[in-house]
């Protein structure tokens, strides 16, 4: 069974946790294919890039126990594809990926009459050490870079 949701909605981006969350317009087409699976094709707005794309396929839970995804983003992640993997739980699903070696990326998608996805980047303990000293104060950890949510 494949059915198709065509939603509009906002995509709030920041690039470091100091900065403040900055709103766009966004839409989000989402297909379900089967029981589990889906893709999400969205767009959002970057403050300074303008215009962007993605899409997210996401198969069923496996025998594992462990759902698997793929993420292409024009300004986050091109031009190869991000293998996640993770949960679901209902209609939530909880997907991750190391990049940079310490770093990682997470990404929870809410599916229903609305449908949300949240990005967050997770900024290693080794990274801090790098900042300049004029820098806000960070912490480790995972901040919501992208907060999107579509009707």
């Amino acid at each position: 069974m494949i059915t198709t949701q065509s939603l509009t909605g906002t995509c709030a981006f920041r690039l470091m946790p100091v900065d403040p969350l900055a709103d766009g317009p966004s839409s989000a087409l989402v297909t379900r294919v089967g029981e589990q699976g889906f893709t999400l094709h969205y767009t959002w707005v970057h403050p300074a890039d303008g215009e962007q794309r993605g899409v997210l396929l996401v198969g069923g839970v496996g025998e594992d126990g462990v759902v698997e995804a793929s993420l292409l983003d024009t300004w986050h992640q091109q031009p190869g594809l991000m293998q996640l993997t993770g949960t679901r739980d209902g209609s939530r699903v909880d997907l991750s990926a190391p990049y940079m070696e310490e770093w990682a990326w997470e990404v929870s998608v809410e599916l229903g009459d609305d449908v949300s996805m949240t990005m967050r980047n997770v900024v290693p303990e080794s990274a801090l050490a790098m900042l300049p000293p004029d820098s806000p104060p960070m912490s480790a950890g995972p901040y919501d870079a992208m907060v999107a949510v579509w009707r």
